[in-house]
């Protein structure tokens, strides 16, 4: 199944207005993901926004499918090197534990 950008984002959205730990965690996060090619930016509630983020996530959708799906954690995708984070260290931890709660059906 081919996945749009545009339901990417979507579903990116949707699964962080749901998660209150994504909210909690309180990072603007900007995604950059490849295959397809997304770059989006998310506000602790999900919103998409031009404001400048507190984090930037790297990230491949197949990887970052594989931690919200619980195949692979975000800790070990990390010392796995599966992806880079630019950010304060605590908070990234913060919102990667929150991708865990995302649900991207789409």
């Amino acid at each position: 199944m081919t996945t749009s950008p545009l339901q990417v984002k979507s579903a990116l959205s949707e699964a962080a207005r749901a998660s209150s730990a994504w909210n909690s965690a309180g990072a603007t996060v900007r995604f950059v993901l490849s295959d397809p090619d997304v770059d989006v930016a998310l506000d602790p509630q999900g919103r998409e926004t031009d404001a400048a983020p507190t984090h930037v996530l790297k990230i491949s959708w197949s990887d970052l499918r594989d931690i919200t799906d619980g195949r692979r954690s975000f800790l070990r995708s990390l010392t796995g090197r599966r992806f880079t984070a630019h950010g304060p260290v605590m908070q990234t931890i913060a919102f990667g534990h929150a991708l865990a709660t995302f649900r991207l059906d789409h």
